[in-house]
């Protein structure tokens, strides 16, 4: 059974590729099970080697790949290149800590010798969304293999073809195609096999809070590891003392990106009450601005990666209009034509439990706040926790909202900014365990200890 990739800007067929059965993911499993030996048996400085020379490869195809990566998902192909150099960053961090997975040793009087040494956790999963494909698998399968283990990585239906190509760097560098294996197909038959497969013991996940939760019940029922990036409805506050002309126009930057599909994007946006009327003026003359259209012809923003996504976003922006919770000051309407385009959209005057829930797409929603302590409630609003950013000149206020603001990463007159030694993770019902840094390479580790008498 087979299943097609589409050009979300223009609905041409890419690709087919198969649809992985449960009996699929078990041979896989079977494979990646019985090389987990020799890859872990495997120098670090050997593993370091192969994942720098997957970087180099993966910089001299930027272009390719980049082209691949608008066709299948959408974005403008400024965004996929710096995604694409993003991924081959990414690899060459877990490159650089492959010899730093460290145990530790202690001598214990009256007790013995204790040696802690870090053993790799075995097959791993790796289920990657459509939204930001190339960096997210990067981000898995880099800390994945870096200590030692093999990964099963299943890229969405809808942007399977990068992840792939990216795969094939991996191999060419060296990586063992049973070490690590591209499994496509549906988030249904195919992904529920990977996340049940009793040879799968860690489970990363990035994906919606409700899919989440069946991943991770599914993962506590086999007693696995898992890790769990969901939806994120970030907080971005422009406070009395910011700067209005630099905060919008990183809010339009950040809010747009990738069509506003990136779950760290500034999707609620909380100015105080004096500078509201600047901002909204200074965030409309940005927004008209952005061209639409296909990703491939210099475009600024690209279409919704899918039918399903467009049609929520739109469903959102007419409900909060129907209930007169909130203002439109520009968009708030699709593209006629071919392709999932939905016009870049501005509200003002929101009320706050209008935008509990996030909306995945292009859609600035403006509150307004009167006081620190409000914009941090209405910050803290939502069930969700995973970024949030606060804009101001002043130290002492920077401080209160990164104390307060209840998120798994807080910035300071910047948004969306994820370097691979970052930790990133959320809060609530963005998951939890963490992405980058040495906390998520320990997460591919079980600690072992061994206490000599």
């Amino acid at each position: 059974m087979m299943f097609d990739v589409r050009n979300p800007a223009t609905g041409e067929h890419i690709s087919s590729l198969p649809v992985f059965s449960a009996s699929d993911v078990s041979a896989a499993a079977n494979l990646a099970a019985e090389s987990a030996k020799s890859w872990e048996n495997t120098a670090a400085s050997v593993r370091a080697v192969k994942l720098v020379n997957a970087a180099s490869l993966i910089r001299s195809r930027q272009d390719a790949l980049a082209s691949l990566l608008t066709r299948e998902q959408g974005k403008p192909l400024a965004e996929s290149k710096s995604e694409i150099m993003g991924a081959a960053h990414v690899f060459e961090y877990y490159a650089s800590v492959c010899g730093s997975i460290r145990g530790d040793a202690q001598n214990l009087p009256n007790y013995g010798y204790l040696n802690v040494v870090r053993k790799p956790v075995g097959v791993c999963a790796a289920i990657i969304p459509w939204n930001m494909p190339a960096i997210i698998f990067a981000w898995k399968a880099g800390a994945a293999l870096a200590c030692g283990n093999p990964v099963l990585a299943k890229p969405s239906a809808t942007a399977p073809l990068t992840v792939q190509a990216l795969g094939n760097a991996l191999h060419e560098a060296g990586i063992p195609t049973d070490v690590l294996q591209i499994i496509t197909g549906d988030g249904g038959e195919t992904g529920r096999a990977l996340v049940d497969e009793p040879l799968v013991r860690h489970v990363s996940f990035t994906g919606s809070t409700a899919t989440g939760r069946e991943v991770g019940a599914s993962a506590g029922r086999n007693l696995k590891r898992v890790h769990l990036e969901l939806g994120g409805n970030d907080a971005f506050v422009v406070t009395k003392s910011a700067d209005v002309k630099r905060a919008a126009a990183a809010a339009v930057r950040h809010r747009f990106y990738n069509c506003g599909q990136v779950c760290t994007s500034a999707k609620r946006i909380l100015v105080h009450e004096s500078l509201e009327a600047e901002f909204v003026s200074a965030a409309k003359e940005r927004i008209e601005q952005l061209t639409v259209g296909d990703g491939m012809l210099g475009n600024k923003m690209g279409p919704l990666n899918n039918e399903n996504q467009l049609r929520a976003v739109s469903d959102a922006v007419s409900k909060i209009l129907n209930k007169e919770e909130g203002t439109l000051v520009t968009g708030g309407e699709r593209v006629e034509g071919t392709g999932y385009f939905y016009r870049p959209t501005l509200l003002c005057n929101v009320v706050p439990e209008a935008v509990s829930e996030e909306i995945f797409g292009p859609v600035m929603s403006v509150i307004p706040f009167s006081t620190d302590d409000e914009a941090i409630e209405i910050a803290n609003s939502t069930e969700y926790g995973l970024g949030s950013s606060v804009w101001t000149d002043r130290l002492a206020v920077a401080h209160k909202y990164a104390d307060e603001l209840k998120a798994g990463v807080v910035w300071v007159n910047k948004h969306l900014i994820l370097p691979p030694e970052m930790p990133f993770g959320g809060v609530g019902n963005s998951g939890f365990g963490r992405e980058n840094g040495m906390d998520f390479v320990y997460e591919y580790t079980e600690a072992k200890s061994i206490l000599f008498g």
